[in-house]
């Protein structure tokens, strides 16, 4: 079916006239969408979504005092098309910030898991926009971000309770997320993990046994990302703020999260993979190349800094060098602003390379050094330094001895 059409391009078509084309709008009023005004005005065909009751959502924003505004309203359309009103922008797809708030990862496959009536697919990769809009407009009262959508999830967010936790809650909160119970709200990773309200703060925990080689390799990148983190923080990097917990054969890191302030506050982030692709582009297209192949596209836009675009290479170096083979658009998060964009802390920075693979065979050698590339040549020298401290802190842990022995290496180096 075709897309969104302006009035023009429909008269001339069909070879009517305006007063014509008014009185059928008139006549399938409920099933067409009229926006714009006067000799500008458009018209599109409205979509109702199996398992939706309607193809108008009312959207949210909670700002940092947990205090809720209009805004706007989303209406899906015929043509695999959306429509953000009233700016009257109408979007391939749904907008890129309702897919970041989607769940994903470790979460999110529990959330699928606690909302068995929606029938979401385990698999996040195959989720359509219908998936999509069924999870958030249903149950999206604590999703990512600081947006929420459709009056369902309006009203459970008004009698949402997040419960208080310390650190001794956290070995029944581990067991709970590993046996597949929803453990918080859904934010994005693989790694086992629940999120918790702990001294003031909301905090993602990721954790790790000591049940197997594979299992302490995990307790080994806990440690060495706090620290990857810490090298940052140190340099006068903005990185996120980190600890460690140790209990009895449990290692937990605990992380702060960027969307939210106080217990019921919150503030919008979007990943690099939905900042920036432009408008009417799918969410993948935002997702191609480097992290700073997208920067230099933002910054070409005016969308990004040239002190963000410089940082987020410095990181990316970073990265490279500490054996971070996991640098992925959704690990690089921005916060809008009235100009653009502002990069966020840094954050899932840890030599990933060194991972427990599928195969759980577990890598034991150092991997070979990484080299400049053309975006982060001109702070090579900055993150070699950086990385060349983290490798000699790495040494001074209480690492397994396989990994004990990478990083003396790497250190050598």
């Amino acid at each position: 079916m075709n897309g969104a059409r302006q009035a023009g391009d429909l008269t001339r078509s069909l070879g009517i006239s305006r007063v014509t084309l008014m009185h059928a709008y008139e006549r399938e009023s409920t099933s067409i969408l009229k926006f714009g005004r006067a000799r500008r005005s458009s018209y599109a065909a409205r979509k109702t979504y199996t398992g939706l009751d309607t193809d108008s959502f009312p959207v949210f924003r909670v700002d940092e005092s947990g205090d809720l505004h209009r805004a706007g309203e989303l209406v899906t359309l015929e043509a695999a098309e959306s429509i953000w009103l009233p700016d009257d922008t109408i979007i391939d797809g749904l907008p890129p910030a309702m897919h970041d708030m989607a769940p994903q990862g470790f979460l999110g496959r529990s959330f699928t898991r606690q909302h068995v009536d929606l029938a979401l697919p385990n698999d996040f990769a195959g989720w359509s926009d219908r998936h999509v809009l069924l999870a958030l407009s249903r149950r999206g009262e604590d999703l990512a971000g600081n947006l929420l959508m459709g009056r369902e999830s309006f009203d459970r967010w008004q009698n949402l309770h997040h419960a208080v936790h310390t650190a001794e809650d956290f070995q029944q909160l581990a067991e709970a997320a590993l046996a597949g119970e929803h453990a918080g709200s859904s934010a994005g990773g693989d790694q086992p993990k629940f999120t918790a309200y702990v001294s003031g703060k909301h905090r993602i925990v990721k954790f790790a046994t000591e049940a197997s080689d594979n299992a302490r390799r995990w307790q080994d990148l806990l440690l060495l990302e706090h620290h990857a983190l810490l090298t940052l923080r140190d340099a006068g990097i903005a990185a996120a703020n980190t600890d460690i917990v140790e209990l009895p054969g449990l290692r937990c890191l605990m992380v702060d999260r960027f969307d939210r302030v106080g217990l019921r506050g919150r503030r919008a982030v979007m990943s690099l993979a939905a900042a920036g692709q432009g408008i009417g582009q799918g969410i993948d297209q935002g997702s191609a190349g480097s992290w700073t192949d997208t920067a230099e596209k933002m910054h070409r836009r005016g969308e990004l800094s040239g002190a963000c675009l410089r940082r987020l290479a410095l990181l990316e170096a970073y990265g490279a060098l500490i054996a971070n083979n996991d640098r992925h658009h959704h690990n690089a998060l921005l916060y809008p602003s009235a100009h653009g964009y502002e990069l966020a802390p840094a954050f899932d920075q840890l030599p990933m390379a060194y991972a427990p693979p599928a195969s759980g065979n577990l890598i034991n050698v150092p991997i070979a050094p990484p080299r400049a590339s053309v975006n982060t040549l001109e702070v090579w020298d900055e993150a070699h330094r950086l990385a060349n401290e983290f490798w000699r802190r790495a040494t001074t842990l209480k690492l397994s001895r396989p990994m004990a022995e990478i990083a003396r290496e790497h250190a050598r180096r």
